[in-house]
């Protein structure tokens, strides 16, 4: 960098303007390029429905999270132990960004339904279990299979689109557990409405995507300068003497 301002001394007039300037927007823009974000995806795998009698359709369920980091790491103590995903010291940046849910009693919501949410301390960071297989229940439509699966504590609560109050639950797990009993169940609750009874889903989140996504901020600051600056430089050559 100061070698580009080294010569923009040696340049006259316009020319000399524009590489200081280049200078100081690309400089600027630095921290910008470096930021990215991660967002996750998980999926509803039910394993359980109370009462089984308000069951009317499979429960399915998507929960999408926005972190600045979530990699896949972490101690490999078998049997119990295994690498998992995890936040890091970044659990201060999470952000439910997108979340959608249609409970065995019919019932349906958005991430528009969800009027308070408790997403755990900004000291304790997003995990999964390790690569392992949940228990199982009596009403799932099939049984869990292998993967990574979220251990950490949240609720989200507000209406369904039919109108009736609802409860989204995880419980508190392992981290890179790899026994059943160190993943934890969710239970989601919908009070009644209508011709749908009350019911309490039970099942896990499952981790289906971790995809980083890099910011893209730099880039448009970066161009936005150097057009204005060329703007200026066509100005000063047309100005009257």
């Amino acid at each position: 960098m100061s070698a580009m301002v080294a010569m923009s001394k040696k340049m006259p007039g316009s020319a000399s303007l524009l590489w200081a300037l280049l200078a100081v927007a690309a400089t600027a823009a630095l921290p910008i390029a470096a930021q990215a974000a991660v967002v996750e995806t998980f999926e509803w795998v039910p394993i359980s429905e109370n009462p089984t009698s308000a069951q009317n359709q499979t429960p399915s369920g998507m929960l999408q999270l926005t972190l600045s980091s979530f990699n896949l790491g972490g101690p490999s103590v078998p049997p119990n132990l295994g690498p998992f995903f995890a936040s890091g010291n970044n659990a201060s940046t999470v952000d439910i960004t997108a979340f959608s849910y249609t409970a065995g009693n019919g019932q349906s919501l958005t991430l528009s339904n969800v009027t308070a949410e408790s997403v755990g301390s900004t000291t304790t960071p997003w995990q999964t279990s390790g690569l392992a297989v949940p228990a199982t229940g009596p009403q799932a439509p099939s049984a869990p299979t292998l993967g990574y699966y979220l251990i950490s504590g949240f609720t989200l609560s507000g209406t369904t689109a039919q109108g009736a109050p609802f409860m989204i639950a995880n419980n508190v797990g392992t981290a890179g557990a790899l026994f059943a009993n160190g993943i934890p169940n969710g239970d989601n609750t919908f009070q009644p409405i209508g011709s749908s009874a009350a019911i309490t889903d039970g099942g896990y989140w499952e981790l289906v995507q971790a995809k980083p996504v890099p910011l893209p901020a730099a880039l448009p600051l970066l161009l936005s300068g150097i057009g204005g600056l060329g703007v200026l430089i066509r100005r000063r050559k047309i100005a009257p003497v």
